[in-house]
């Protein structure tokens, strides 16, 4: 990991777990980032939301409480897709079918995950139950577009989540 590169970016890790925010942070900082923690979505959008051209990665827990990390997930993708997002998760199906990092979250493993951002390589969150309902993305879309509230716009995609109501 080039730490030259990334000294001085700063990185939002999104965890309800104070251990894991932790971990993560002294992980993040070893490798040059400089670290802002939420302990929710919202939370995590709003500081987005605040600070827009100040974050250069989001790492966020999957199974957040409140507002779920897909949900964030997919908000940033929509309406931030120049914003690198890593997804965490304790699922064994979200790790090993769907891209996401296995917590607890290990060096070498987040290493691989930055190395292949940094190569320009996508992310890709394939068995992590993407929001399929396209008229809850539509509704996403409609209110971003009419001010621009990542908050808003993520709380309807939450809607669209399988199982979600």
């Amino acid at each position: 990991m080039d730490q030259e590169r990334t000294r001085g970016s700063l990185a939002l890790v999104i965890d309800d777990d104070p251990e894991a925010r932790r971990s993560a942070r002294a992980l993040l900082e070893a490798r040059g980032y400089d670290v802002v923690h939420a302990s929710n979505g919202l939370a995590a959008l709003e500081l987005i939301q605040r600070l827009p051209e100040s974050f250069r990665l989001v790492l966020t827990e999957l199974d957040l409480q409140g507002l779920p990390g897909i949900a964030v997930i997919e908000a940033l993708r929509l309406f931030r897709p120049d914003l690198p997002v890593l997804c965490l998760s304790g699922r064994r199906s979200a790790v090993f079918a769907g891209g996401c990092l296995e917590k607890p979250l290990r060096a070498g493993e987040l290493d691989v995950h930055l190395g292949a951002l940094q190569g320009g390589m996508p992310t890709r969150w394939d068995a992590v139950a993407p929001i399929t309902d396209e008229h809850a993305i539509d509704r996403a879309k409609a209110r971003y577009a009419l001010g621009g509230d990542l908050v808003e716009a993520a709380l309807e995609l939450a809607r669209g989540i399988p199982g979600d109501e």
